[in-house]
Formats: C-alpha cells, structure tokens, sequence
C-alpha cells in the first residue's frame, strides 16, 4: 500500500498462505495458488464483476462463494498531477474519483458523464484528464460491479438544509451537499453532539443523546468536509415532527452563510448575493486597456463562476468575449479615442463604473514639452523629457549647474502628523495626505475619512529620511500605510511597468490601501493630497508672488502640478497607473481645487479588494529665471542712497555726466551708470 504498485500478477505459483488488507491498494490476480483464510471485503465485494472473481479462483478461500456488498465511500477531488502536456511536464490540478472500494476498472466499471482516465491508486484514486470547469454541476456516478450509484459533486459548498425531523433521539436531515463519510460530518445542536451514523449525499442521520437545557429556537451547526452551516432547531416536539425553524429559515439556509433570522433574509458575504448567496456579486478592480485603434482589454476582478449571459460593455461597444475565468475576463474591443464608462453584466446584475477605461494614446506628451530642443527632447513612447546638458526638472527647465538647486538648500522635513515640509531658504512648502473618501457611481461621497493627524510611526530610519506611517480606519479592518522617502542621491526606479527617474532632494510618497470593506461593489475611492507653499515675504531679488499650474490628462501616462514662488517651484508628479490587487491598471487623477497657494488633487482608485498602491513624488527646484546672487545688486542700490542723501540732486547729475563719461570708456562704469540713472528714476 506504500509504493506505485497498480497491478500484482502472482497466478500458478503455488503460493500458501493468507491474503490481509493491504493488498487492497493493487489490481490482484492469485488464480491457481494455494491460499487459505479470508479474502479481504475489499476484493469480495467486487465479485459481481466476473472478471475479479476469477483472479481468486483455485484457491483455498473459506469466504469465496459468499456474498458481500462493498461499503464504498467516493468523493470527487481535484488533485495535483504532473504529467507531460506538449513535451513539456506540468503540475495541474485534475479531477479525481477517490475514496474507499471505488473498484478496479476505470473504463468498463464507472457509468458517468466524466471520463476517468487512469487508474492511479487501485481501489482509491481514479483520476480523469479531461478538462473540467467548476460550475455547481451535481454528478450521478455508478459502479455496474456492484450496482450502486453515488451523487457527488467536487465544487466545495457548505451543506444546505430543506427538512429536519426528530423522533426519539434520531434527527434525520435532508438537503444537498452531505457525504457519504461520516468521519468528516460533525453537528453540534446547542451544546451537546449529534453522533452520526449514516450519511448519503442528501441526507445525514444522527443519534442525539441527551437534549440540551434549552428546547426552543436552539442555535446548532452542521459541519461538511470543514464548510458549515448555521441553523435553529425546535426541539419541543419529538414525535417525527419537523423541527427545523422554517419560519426563521432562509432559502437554502443561505448557501451556509448567515441567515437573519428575524427577517428570514441572508446577510452574503461582499462576493456574493441573491436571496440565498449563490449568485457572483461581480465587479471589477483593474483594466489592461487598448490603444486608440482598438485590441485586447483584460479585466480583472471578482466574476465568480457562473456566467449566464455575460455581455462585456466598454461606451457603446460590445468588448467581444475572448477568454474567461472567475478572477479575469479577456475581450476585444474596436478603436476609439478618450475615457469611456464599462459594463459587465451577467446572471441578471450590472456592474458599471464611470470613466474607467481610457483609451491609450501611443504618442505621450511631455511637461511643457521640455521648454524647447535647447533643453530637452520629449520621450513620445513614455511622456518623459530627456535633458540635455545643464538643464535638470521634469520639463528640463531648471539649471542643474546652479548650486542653489534643490540639492543644495533644500531642507525636507517629515512631521509626525504624516505631511512633509521642504524649505528652500525662505520659501516653504507643504505636502500633505488629508482623507480617504468613497465614491458611490455617481461619484458622490458615501464615507469620508480623515487621515492628517492619525497616524503612527512604525519605522525610520537614522536620517529621519526614510519614515513609514500606518493607521487603522476607524471602525474597519483597513489598513492604510504611507512611506515617506527623501531622495539622497539621483536614482532610476519601476512602478506599474514604468521606468522612472528622481533627482536627489526629490520626496517619494507611497500609499497601499489593504482590506477595504466597500458599501457596494459599484464604489471606489478617492484619495486627497494638498501641496501648498506657506506665506513668507522675501525682500530680495528673487521674490515672486506665488503660482500654479496644473498639466492633467486621462490619456497621458504621467500628470503634474507645480506652484511657483520667488523662482522656485514644487513639482507633483502623479502617474495614471495603479497596481490593484496585483495587477497594474490605470488610473484617473482629478483637480479637486486651486488656488493662488494650494492645489488639492484627489487620485481616483478602482474598486480593490485586498490592495491598492499609488506612488506619487514631489521635487523642489529653481527656475531658469533664479538668480544666485543678490548681493552685487544690493551694493549698488547702497551706494545710489547714499549719493543721493549727502550730495542731492544737483550733484546726482553731475555725477550722472561724469559717469556717462566714462561708460563711452569703460564697461565697468556702464553698469554703474545703469544703476544710477534707475535711482534718479525712483527718486523723482
């Protein structure tokens, strides 16, 4: 029984002795030998079957022309297999008929609508190579050695109730989804067992010994190969009266999910609906878009396995089915330009989110377009500006040789409320998370959840430049973690399948989003960010007033904002890709609000169930317009107010001759004469 052995020929070799269970495990021929005691049941009960009974013949067995019937137990099982496919070995699950005395032919013997292939275990494990699709089919399976038929499924559902009586001590159940082996069946009624003593696919009979104290409404459980159901029991009738609580029951007692039983009404689980929890509740949490002149689009998400007329919806295009399965459905879809809304319907319910599918454009455009070819040149294939020489920044439009650039008086800071502060001497500016909000289809807000000031550290590093922030939302399981990175030397990084680079000084902001309980499987979220610049006064030449901008496209892979202030902007680079529940999709940002200081942008994320990460970055830098040094300015702008105070008016224009002089003779006096007739100017 412990080896691969499938059939044992040992006929006409005189052999004595006795035969034990053992054998069982293998196709035995000991025809024509000397064998005494008893054949195993294992083997007699496969007697009806002439050809079996004839490998036992000429021997000496004092059980061989009795009659037995075979206790079989079969259960149908996916089991993983290696076998080769194509020359090629692969590890797959297959179908398998298992169980105990399930015979020894696998092609005459078994009457099914499955086709079993091989047998890989006599008596035990019969598998069947053809494909098979999990889809509730209940199977009838029937042995023509012994006559007996079997009902079988290998879709594992949690046992349904339809009747239960009680006479005497004995609770006979009936419903769908029991076994025949009454080692993996345990029911509970109150706190006392229910011993079981037979059990058939549709009916299970127990022995209740003692009775629990309380009669009425007991709260019990029957448990299946470890799915259970929950159920209510009156027992204060025991003459063969049903005793099942139909009037608190619900249709199929819920598929074993919970079934209120004031209302009669199941509460299913998010995944699933209908008045007894049988039916996908669908939805769809990424999109592998197409190009504008149209492809393959793959969905992924939850469909479940049930697929009654499933029609796939992109705008007004049917997305033709290509292939399908529970997490993921492939369809091709005709050209077309822009965001469109997506339908998926099947078994009688609507999925829809608005927007969720944009079409890619194949040429991307660049931030300011790099400025100009002095600059940069605009990578089309990705939307990002290579730069030329001495030019840094996500349009190319900062000096990289400037030593004032954002590595060098750039200070970051990361506060304990979760926001990042970036100084550039007297210019600062704030990033901050503010909430998490869920959207219902019209993109109304359902719930809201503020995030500023509620979270905790859970690791940083030496240099405070690498901070992870988590929080717990309010009343739910969700977790949210935020990492904070500030960028200590120029790096090249992937996210969603994109290749990006960050300059040093650059803040790397990284949120995932786990476990979200949705309201509906319609909704999705929208997380909201606020950048702004605080509002300091410079008095030097630098000082400008303060600026945005925004650069938000749904085709294009990589959005921006900046705000400018005293020749120093902070850029946001948002990218439009996501990776939901481990698959990359696109994503939508939007403008919440802008304003002269502050601009609020909501990321828009697909309907998640275990994971969402987005991975936004921020950079402060100079623009081309920065002076580095103020201070020869403000020396002559000294000396213009003192000439002017002590010599006065008369003599400034005598002066201004003087110097109008020397600017025919000498550049140098040029500037100053410059200066000179700019303070005339003001003080007139």
């Amino acid at each position: 029984s412990k080896n691969n052995i499938t059939t044992l020929d040992l006929s006409s070799n005189s052999i004595t002795g006795t035969i034990d269970e053992s054998y069982c495990s293998v196709h035995l021929n000991i025809r024509n030998n000397s064998m005494t005691g008893k054949i195993p049941e294992c083997f007699k009960c496969q007697f009806s079957d002439s050809f079996t009974k004839y490998y036992f013949s000429e021997n000496l067995f004092d059980n061989y022309d009795t009659i037995e019937t075979c206790k079989t137990i079969p259960k149908l099982k996916y089991l993983n297999q290696t076998f080769w496919k194509i020359n090629k070995k692969v590890t797959e699950p297959v179908l398998s008929l298992i169980g105990q005395n399930i015979g020894y032919s696998a092609f005459g013997d078994i009457e099914s609508n499955i086709q079993f292939n091989l047998i890989l275990k006599a008596n035990s494990i019969i598998i069947s190579y053809d494909s098979y699709t999990p889809n509730r089919t209940i199977h009838e399976i029937s042995f023509k050695s012994t006559g007996q038929k079997f009902t079988l499924t290998p879709d594992p559902y949690p046992p349904l109730l339809s009747n239960i009586t009680s006479n005497n001590h004995i609770l006979v159940f009936k419903g769908l989804y029991y076994s025949y082996d009454i080692t993996e069946i345990t029911i509970t009624i109150g706190d006392r067992s229910c011993d079981v003593t037979d059990s058939t696919f549709y009916q299970i009979t127990c022995t209740l010994t003692t009775y629990p104290n309380q009669l009425n409404n007991v709260s019990s459980t029957i448990k299946v190969d470890q799915l259970q159901t929950k159920f209510n029991l009156n027992l204060d009738n025991n003459d063969g009266n049903e005793v099942f609580n139909n009037y608190t029951s619900c249709p199929y007692n819920c598929n074993g999910y919970i079934c209120n039983y004031n209302t009669g009404i199941c509460e299913c689980p998010k995944d699933w609906t209908g008045e007894n929890c049988l039916t996908p509740n669908h939805y769809v949490s990424s999109i592998t878009p197409t190009y504008e002149d149209g492809g393959l689009v793959t969905m992924n998400g939850w469909f479940g396995d049930i697929h009654q007329d499933l029609k796939v919806t992109i705008g007004n295009q049917e997305c033709k089915i290509d292939t399908l399965s529970s997490n993921t459905i492939t369809c091709n879809i005709g050209a077309g330009i822009g965001k469109k809304d997506v339908i998926v319907n099947q078994n009688g319910i609507t999925w829809k989110s608005f927007n969720f599918f944009i079409y890619q454009s194949k040429q991307q455009t660049c931030l300011n377009n790099c400025i100009d070819t002095n600059h940069g040149i605009c990578n089309t294939s990705n939307g990002i500006c290579e730069c030329k020489s001495g030019w840094t920044g996500f349009d190319c439009n900062s000096p990289s040789n400037n030593n004032n650039n954002n590595n060098g008086n750039t200070n970051s800071t990361v506060n304990p409320d979760g926001s990042t502060t970036i100084n550039n001497d007297q210019t600062t500016y704030n990033i901050l998370i503010t909430s998490l909000l869920e959207l219902d289809i019209n993109s109304d807000t359902v719930k809201q959840y503020l995030l500023q000031n509620n979270w905790n550290i859970t690791s940083n590093d030496k240099n405070g430049s690498n901070v992870t922030f988590t929080q717990i939302l309010n009343e739910t399981e969700c977790q949210i973690v935020l990492s904070i990175q500030e960028i200590e030397n120029d790096i090249q990084y992937s996210f969603a399948g994109l290749e990006l680079k960050l300059d040093k000084g650059s803040i790397k902001v990284s949120v995932s989003i786990h476990n979200y309980n949705y309201q509906s499987p319609l909704n999705t979220l929208q997380l909201q960010m606020i950048s702004n610049v605080s509002d300091t006064t410079s008095n030097d030449c630098n000082s400008k007033s303060a600026s945005t901008s925004t650069s938000i496209l749904d085709n294009q892979t990589l959005n921006y904002i900046s705000i400018n202030k005293d020749n120093k902007i902070l850029y946001g680079r948002f990218i439009n890709r996501a990776i939901s529940d481990g698959h990359t999709t696109l994503i939508t940002t939007s403008l919440i609000s802008n304003q002269n200081e502050s601009v609020t942008i909501g990321i828009n994320i697909p309907h998640c169930k275990t994971s969402c990460y987005i991975d936004p970055d921020f950079s402060v830098l100079i623009n081309s317009n920065f002076k580095s040094n103020c201070d020869e300015s403000k020396n002559h702008t000294t000396l213009i107010a003192v000439l002017v105070s002590c010599i006065g008016v008369a003599t400034i224009i005598i002066l201004v001759g003087t110097f109008y002089f020397f600017y025919l003779k000498s550049t140098k006096t040029k500037v100053v004469v410059f200066k000179l007739k700019k303070k005339i100017k003001m003080t007139k």
